[in-house]
């Protein structure tokens, strides 16, 4: 699980600067979507993530009023300008206290996925969380 700690860090990392997160309640729901490459192969393949320029990850943390991580239930789906619509898989992972989580999805270079996201709180506020991201292949690889 050590993985976690340093996805978490980039993670933490990218939403401090972007501060991508919205209010249900008196809970922020923190997310992000990165490349899927910028986990290790070995913890990638651990935890059944396939490594590819046209694959990322969804990535989604619910924090209480007192700083405290959240357990819940996330799902969602990503749909692309032609308005065809994938339902994304969110697995849970946690790492000490923290909770998070997570689903894979394939893209296209510079796809434009449009994502909606119900988070249900356990023991809290339901809501929803609509974002656009623009994804890009890593030619790198």
């Amino acid at each position: 699980m050590r993985w976690l700690i340093c996805v978490t860090a980039c993670i933490a990392t990218t939403m401090a600067n972007a501060a991508q997160f919205v209010t249900i309640g008196d809970h922020e729901v923190h997310y992000v979507v990165v490349n899927s490459l910028f986990l290790e192969p070995d913890i990638a393949s651990r935890y059944d993530i396939v490594r590819a320029s046209d694959r990322a990850i969804v990535n989604v943390s619910i924090i209480g009023p007192d700083g405290v991580p959240r357990d819940g239930t996330v799902l969602g789906t990503a749909r692309n300008l032609l308005g065809q619509e994938r339902t994304l898989e969110f697995r849970r992972f946690t790492e000490g206290t923290a909770i998070y989580f997570i689903a894979p999805i394939k893209f296209t270079d510079q796809d434009v996925l449009r994502f909606d996201i119900r988070i249900e709180v356990q023991n809290g506020p339901t809501g929803s969380l609509e974002f656009q991201e623009r994804l890009w292949t890593d030619h790198d690889e």
